[in-house]
């Protein structure tokens, strides 16, 4: 466990916040249907990834000595958890506006499946089963890695506000990425935890490995659910025959142009710090940033008024 995270002393606790997407626009990033299907993108892959890392924590507590490691764990597996059902919720969201999405979840569904216990259906000594076990964690700790990245981003930049958004959805994106950068550093230490302190140089050298696997496949992914919604909205013709390369250039322009989408590269240049072998993702947030946004959140406001009544 890192010791600073250790100073803060922050316990991670569910919110079980509730959207309605009943008067939410098809594009919902206003006059952007470029932004606002890269960002709902999220939507498709995320439920599906969500649930996958909660299965693997999951499995990984019996292994998990460190009582302040584990009661953080159970605090990420039950936000995550609800990350999952509120982007199910936006799903809705899509398909009331004619969005054809549920084969191309089953698919994802699928290849998660794939990355169970037994990776492709390979039966697996013992040995080969906790080995498995720190690799997934380890895919997990390098997509939060990019979601970290996402989380400060959209902490710093404030993207969809001023009215330039639907509150709703800009509030859902904003709470959950927000919590993201809350529990940064959980699946780091996790990982860590479950690779021993002996095997500092192992582990590094296959977090290495992992996230040269993960960062391309997590853009692919990305980028093939933004062009699945793109092609079946009238009006982002412009945009449903970009291929990959154009699609992410595009995403750097509209950064720079309006500040609602993240950059590709900035995330891509953000790798720099996972390669250090000082690397931790308590140096890549702000916790007290994130919870001051939360608790300005509407939709965390009248969960609190509800406690309350």
């Amino acid at each position: 466990m890192h010791p600073q995270q250790r100073l803060e002393n922050h316990t991670l606790n569910q919110r079980r916040v509730q959207f309605d997407f009943s008067q939410t626009p098809e594009h919902w990033i206003y006059d952007n249907p470029f932004a606002t299907h890269l960002i709902n993108a999220v939507h498709l892959i995320l439920p599906v990834g969500e649930l996958w890392m909660c299965r693997s924590f999951n499995e990984a507590l019996p292994y998990v000595t460190d009582e302040k490691l584990r009661s953080d764990v159970k605090g990420f597996v039950h936000q995550e958890a609800h990350h999952a059902s509120a982007h199910k919720v936006a799903q809705d969201y899509l398909r009331y506006y004619g969005y054809e999405i549920d084969e191309f979840i089953a698919s994802l569904d699928l290849i998660f499946k794939q990355l169970n216990t037994a990776p492709f259906g390979l039966a697996l000594a013992k040995n080969q089963e906790y080995r498995w076990l720190t690799i997934r964690v380890g895919i997990a700790a390098a997509i939060e890695h990019f979601t970290t990245m996402l989380g400060t981003w959209c902490l710093d930049d404030k993207p969809w506000q001023n009215k330039t958004a639907d509150a709703m959805m800009s509030d859902l994106m904003t709470w959950h990425l927000a919590e993201e950068v809350e529990h940064r550093s959980v699946a780091f230490d996790l990982y860590m935890h479950l690779c021993g302190e002996n095997n500092k140089a192992f582990a590094y050298l296959q977090r290495q490995t992992i996230m040269l696997a993960v960062a391309p496949l997590f853009t692919f992914a990305i980028y093939n659910c933004f062009k699945k919604l793109a092609q079946q909205d009238q009006h982002a013709h412009p945009y449903k025959n970009y291929g990959l390369i154009r699609a992410l250039g595009h995403t750097a322009i509209e950064n720079a142009r309006s500040k609602q989408v993240p950059s590709f590269f900035s995330m891509i240049f953000s790798l720099r710090h996972w390669v250090k072998t000082s690397y931790h993702p308590y140096h890549e947030g702000d916790t007290n940033k994130a919870l001051q946004v939360l608790s300005h959140s509407p939709a965390v406001k009248a969960l609190t008024k509800l406690r309350a009544c």
